[in-house]
């Protein structure tokens, strides 16, 4: 089928057909239960990959690269952290889901959510995630499917069409980049060289000086 065959007379890209959708769903639940079972080859290169350039900024305890034994031991670590999420929620996270659902009381003072609720949320995370593992519902089916759609309009016409999409979940998304972001830039300053370390908060007090000092008053001659 050519790509004019594939839009409508109104210039509308078409949705995937249902075979196509189920086709994508299969995929999708086999990429999960393959992402549960272990880190892939490929997976495994990139982390040596980063593991590698981290090294070179004195990120890591050894500028040398990884052995296939370190490779190997992270894979096991991963494999392990994946099993862990399925099973969860773990209990840091479920504090941490705590901590941010707290509130006002009419009186001023912050309250924490009723252990009901907390464990209400535990349940239904759990079941979320098992589901999440049993394959794509029919709403990611559907989304993706929109995707599928915007993405052929594009390549055809070349114009961007207006992305759907749910707010919660770019808010969610956006949030979860500003944490990952946070902790990253946190973990990168904690790793640094004592010697640049220093050079940086040598570079930060000369900066006060010359900017946040007052000017001395001195005598201008006529």
């Amino acid at each position: 089928m050519s790509a004019e065959e594939d839009v409508d007379p109104r210039g509308r890209a078409l949705a995937p057909t249902q075979e196509e959708n189920d086709a994508w769903g299969a995929r999708e639940a086999q990429r999960r239960a393959a992402w549960m079972a272990g880190p892939s080859e490929e997976e495994k290169q990139s982390w040596a990959r980063r593991y590698r350039w981290r090294a070179g900024f004195g990120f890591e305890e050894s500028r040398l690269g990884p052995t296939p034994e370190d490779i190997e031991r992270w894979a096991e670590r991963e494999r392990q952290r994946r099993q862990a999420w399925l099973a969860g929620p773990s209990e840091a996270e479920t504090q941490r889901w705590a901590a941010r659902q707290r509130r006002l009381t009419p009186s001023g003072l912050s309250e924490a959510p009723a252990a009901e609720e907390v464990d209400a949320w535990t349940a239904r995370e759990h079941r979320r995630r098992q589901e999440w593992l049993a394959g794509p519902s029919e709403d990611e089916k559907q989304r993706w499917a929109r995707r599928q759609t915007e993405t052929l309009f594009d390549e055809i016409f070349g114009a961007p069409l207006m992305p759907e999409f749910d707010l919660r979940d770019a808010a969610e998304y956006l949030l979860r980049e500003a944490e990952l972001a946070g902790k990253g830039a946190l973990y990168a300053l904690s790793r640094l060289p004592g010697s640049l370390w220093s050079s940086l908060v040598h570079a930060g007090r000369s900066f006060e000086e010359e900017f946040y000092q007052r000017p001395t008053r001195r005598r201008v001659r006529y």
